[in-house]
């Protein structure tokens, strides 16, 4: 009986779907344009986006003073980040059953001649990129190397450069899945922090119409707070065709930034599906958990990490160069953006305006083209939409230009400006990071593993990155107040961060729709380098005085 309601509710969806609209909750359906989020249409969706009650969007005990710890402790820093880091990942030892099941229907589906797809939103449309990429790397010349394809909101464009407001249209998810072939008796693997994302929920709902495999929804908040307070992901979680992986970390090392321990976990867990022997799943895990324990991370990072943080401060530039790890040091450098209110990657025609504080190299690609390749292990897919303009197309994303004759292009441009080389490159049993005057190397068994080293080489730069920006001042105890409101999400985060520190700081409190207001307006008229929560608080505070 449940199932033929679920079979009735799915037709009429899809019928919705060819119109163009999308189901909010149960009822109401609503036909979308891509736009910037607007005043008043952020006031009338705002419940939409309110999602300050879930445990990824929470403070995590263990970091209140982060920031300050990683000027006066830095050492104690990384310490306290790695040992969270390892919480995380031992969340998915109790799942390993389901992980099990997960690898189980990916091995039928090559078998099958069918193709796995991988959807994320964000951070998880770049773990999505970062595991098709490994996927093809290690099947290269085979035909399982064309099995695998991920997508994310805003494109593989989104990889270089956020586009954040992607993710608040479900039915760009549903577009976007059909256009990369998506078909009957493909797989989809839903990825999403939080497990409310509109975009990855859209590719769920596109993958229930189009074919009988029955998708996977990965998320990191308890099912039973998601389902009693997202209609949404209720509807998605309380689909009988639809298998939940949930990892349940709970909150950030820094708050809300999911792209740390909620991403981490989520790559591991399909990751070990992707990438290890069923029956070996569990003692994968548990070596892995076991060997990043016993790591001196502190002793590896310190040095660079003071050195970048030097670096910046003597308003220079750096170039990350790798060879080994194209696809992690992009996404970890493309993330710190809306995190830390960095200017993104410009493009390699730019002459003037600001440039990105870091920027990648890879030493082995001749143009814009091999280094993509590099990336990806594919050609970039851009969405050629025409009603996009050419914003985030294939033709856009060629415009950043990683190969070697970029590196010393851009070094011209920025002059007199500096900028300092970092490498990471890979060893036998290494990696090691070397600047002009240092070189740190960090031995371990889990490069032997393709899966635990691409996972390492992420939490490494999760931490660096993190604790260069804490010495900065781009966060405040284990609060993003540099973050960037540019969807309905991150302006909602941004809301529940005014009112924790204007209760902090003794302001007085305002009607939400009053801060929303003025939120907007600080919003309008924000520099390149200016955060917007500061710049609401400080407006507050020369009102009191």
């Amino acid at each position: 009986m449940r199932e033929q309601k679920s079979q009735a509710i799915d037709s009429e969806r899809n019928a919705k779907h060819q119109e163009g609209k999308f189901c909010f909750g149960h009822d109401e359906c609503v036909t979308l344009r891509y736009k910037d989020m607007q005043l008043e249409d952020f006031l009338k969706n705002q419940n939409y986006f309110s999602l300050g009650h879930l445990p990824t969007e929470k403070a995590h005990p263990k970091t209140l003073d982060l920031s300050n710890q990683a000027k006066v402790n830095l050492k104690g820093a990384i310490q306290t980040l790695q040992g969270i880091d390892r919480d995380a990942l031992s969340v998915a030892k109790a799942e390993t059953p389901l992980i099990q099941e997960l690898a189980q229907q990916i091995q039928m589906t090559f078998e099958n001649g069918k193709r796995v797809y991988l959807s994320g939103c964000g951070a998880t449309g770049r773990l999505a990129l970062a595991l098709e990429s490994l996927h093809r790397k290690l099947n290269r010349g085979l035909t399982l190397e064309n099995q695998v394809q991920a997508l994310m909101a805003g494109g593989d464009f989104a990889l270089v450069k956020s586009v954040e407001n992607f993710e608040d249209y479900p039915e760009f998810g549903i577009r976007h899945l059909y256009d990369l072939g998506f078909s009957d008796g493909d797989l989809l693997i839903a990825i999403t922090e939080g497990g409310e994302t509109p975009y990855v929920i859209g590719t769920v709902n596109g993958a229930l119409a189009r074919s009988s495999q029955d998708p996977w929804f990965v998320f990191c908040n308890p099912k039973e707070i998601l389902v009693q307070t997202v209609p949404r992901a209720r509807e998605v979680i309380e689909n009988p065709r639809v298998r939940s992986l949930c990892l349940n970390t709970g909150p950030m090392a820094l708050s809300g930034s999911t792209r740390l321990q909620a991403a981490s976990v989520q790559m591991l867990a399909v990751g070990a599906a992707f990438f290890g022997e069923k029956d070996k799943i569990p003692s994968f895990i548990e070596n892995l958990l076991s060997e990043y324990s016993k790591l001196d991370l502190a002793s590896f990072l310190m040095p660079i990490i003071e050195w970048e943080n030097a670096r910046y401060k003597n308003n220079e530039a750096v170039v990350y160069e790798s060879d080994a790890y194209p696809i992690a040091v992009l996404t970890d450098t493309t993330e710190r953006s809306p995190t830390f209110s960095l200017t993104p990657f410009e493009k390699s025609n730019a002459k003037t305006g600001p440039y990105s504080w870091c920027y990648l190299s890879i030493p082995d690609a001749q143009n814009a083209q091999s280094a993509w390749l590099k990336i990806l292990n594919r050609r970039p897919l851009g969405l050629e939409w025409l009603e996009l303009q050419g914003r985030v197309d294939q033709k856009s994303i060629l415009e950043f230009d990683f190969g070697k004759d970029a590196k010393l292009a851009r070094k011209m441009r920025l002059t007199p400006k500096i900028q300092a080389d970092l490498s990471l490159h890979r060893k036998p049993q290494s990696i090691e990071f070397k600047t002009d005057s240092i070189s740190s190397s960090l031995t371990t068994p889990l490069l032997a593993h393709p899966l635990s080293e691409q996972l390492l080489i992420k939490m490494i730069l999760n931490t660096l990155s993190l604790l260069v920006m804490g010495r900065l001042d781009r966060f405040e105890g284990n609060v993003m107040t540099w973050v960037r409101a540019n969807n309905g999400k991150l302006m909602d985060r941004t809301l529940r961060y005014l009112e924790h520190l204007i209760e902090q700081r003794g302001l007085p409190m305002l009607p939400r729709e009053e801060l929303i207001r003025i939120t907007f307006a600080e919003n309008a008229t924000l520099g390149s380098d200016e955060a917007l929560i500061l710049k609401v608080l400080e407006s507050l505070t020369a009102r009191k005085d």
